[in-house]
């Protein structure tokens, strides 16, 4: 297996919401033909998207497309990510994608195969991945295989073909919807048939989009998919590309996922509650360390490092909305950053936007803030950096650390190489905390001064252990700075 992602750093995109290329607005693609499906109705960039009790606001439109995202290609590689993952781009209904009317048909609100294909080599050349979003769960009402609004010019289910009926799940005389939805009817993944279509045959829908050049899928509720079909689903994307990834939204306990589902990793939600838990005082830094390291070792590292440490998405508030100060949030992103796994952005968190439950989290792209970025976009970048140049991050172990106050979250990556050692320090608490964290590093040696990466701040070690004060939320990765000059004293000289 590849190890690119390992070296992942996803920045995602709801591409709707992300950016409208050349040089137009929803107005101007309404004008011309887009946005002309029952219930469809624009907005201007500047409108904030608010909830409505019946779900009308699922028909409300920016106007983003592929190439808007194609012409912000260099402003995500400066950010210092290099994997794109975006949120459903075939044909849909509604403003999120996710109720698909047609899998081999980009949205044409959004572009064409040719500005997919376009966007995935301009990408390529950049050294940016990309990476999809498969909702094979459920498909929309309004689909080709349904046409329950008869939006397609033949018979689907709704019109009493069988044929088609037998891709949909029945009970109790009715089409079953995922959560009760009647606009995301659930798919019938048993039906050989539909099986072929989805991922099977050589034609199927996710071999043909890898064959064009994405990098991966990103399932959508996998937990609902199932492990077995699920593992049939992996198969026959390694079956084209060995590399590709393929990752499941599971919001679970992450155990068992690879082995019975073959899933490379998952969206791993599990640390983002502990995260939470722990920054919100509902949980002792020292007991949120441990459950972390139970999980790394129930679960495995290697899976664990290709799972997505996620914070932020489409389906939960913004960070801003979650933290009460900068300092939370950026303790928060230490340990995205620095726990195994890959870190994935959320499009606007680098440039502090705002936005609470669905839709609100969704606004568009504010641009007007990248010309004066402010410091969490600065942040971003530095612990980008970081990341690409510490290999401990990437696929280094993990271990718990343990400190003389319990109220701290202290652990370690680290190498064979004493150089990689990595030391995570998060002060949870809203008081100062002077205390000593025992480090277990037979190669440390004594006197060593370790380094704040971000700040630059220092701290003395000495018989195995650093001596910690820390301010209030206060957030460390700590190097070992050290000096083998050959013309100075070193007790590294041989290390």
């Amino acid at each position: 297996m590849d190890d690119w992602q390992k070296d992942a750093i996803i920045y995602q995109i709801f591409p709707e919401r992300f950016n409208i290329g050349m040089a137009q607005d929803v107005f101007k693609k309404r004008e011309k033909g887009h946005y002309r499906l029952p219930e469809q109705r624009v907005r201007a960039w500047n409108e904030r998207p608010h909830a409505s009790h019946d779900g009308g606001h699922q028909y409300d439109f920016w106007g983003g497309d592929l190439r808007g995202i194609i012409e912000k290609l260099d402003y995500i590689k400066d950010l210092g990510v290099n994997t794109i993952y975006m949120t459903p781009v075939f044909w849909g209904h509604t403003n999120h994608k996710y109720d698909t009317l047609d899998y081999f048909t980009i949205d044409p609100d959004f572009g064409t195969e040719e500005d997919m294909k376009d966007l995935l080599k301009l990408a390529h050349a950049k050294g940016l991945r990309v990476i999809l979003d498969g909702v094979f769960n459920h498909a929309g009402m309004a689909g080709k295989w349904f046409n329950g609004l008869s939006i397609f010019d033949y018979l689907g289910a709704f019109q009493g073909n069988s044929e088609k009926e037998s891709f949909f799940v029945r009970a109790n005389g009715q089409y079953r919807g995922w959560m009760d939805s009647r606009n995301l009817l659930e798919l019938n993944l048993e039906n050989p048939e539909l099986a072929e279509i989805i991922y099977k045959s050589e034609e199927s829908v996710m071999k043909h989009w890898l064959r064009l050049g994405i990098d991966g899928w990103r399932l959508d509720v996998a937990y609902d998919i199932g492990p077995e079909i699920l593992s049939q689903m992996s198969e026959s994307v390694k079956s084209v590309n060995p590399q590709a990834c393929i990752i499941g939204e599971i919001w679970n306990y992450p155990k068992g996922w690879r082995e019975k589902a073959k899933l490379d990793g998952l969206m791993n939600y599990y640390y983002r509650s502990l995260i939470w838990d722990s920054l919100r005082g509902s949980l002792k830094g020292e007991t949120a360390a441990m459950i972390l390291g139970d999980c790394i070792n129930d679960c495995g590292l290697d899976y664990m490092s290709r799972s997505w440490n996620i914070l932020s998405s489409h389906d939960v508030p913004r960070l801003k909305n979650e933290f009460s100060s900068f300092d939370e949030i950026k303790a928060a992103l230490v340990m995205q950053y620095t726990l195994p796994g890959i870190p994935i952005i959320y499009y606007g968190e680098e440039i502090e936007m705002d936005g609470g439950h669905d839709p609100e989290n969704r606004s568009p792209m504010e641009w007007e803030k990248v010309s004066n970025p402010p410091r969490t976009y600065h942040l971003y970048r530095k612990l980008n950096e970081i990341r690409k140049s510490k290999n401990a991050l990437r696929r280094g172990e993990f271990a718990v650390l343990r400190a003389g106050d319990p109220s701290l979250i202290t652990f370690k990556r680290h190498t064979e190489s004493i150089d990689e050692l990595i030391v995570s320090v998060i002060n949870t608490t809203e008081r100062n905390v002077g205390t000593r964290i025992y480090l277990q590093e037979g190669f440390l040696m004594n006197g060593t001064v370790m380094r704040d990466m971000l700040t630059g701040k220092t701290f003395s070690t000495s018989f195995g252990s650093l001596e910690a004060n820390m301010k209030p939320g206060e957030a460390l990765i700590l190097e070992p700075v050290i000096d083998r000059n050959i013309n100075r004293y070193s007790p590294y000289k041989r290390i």
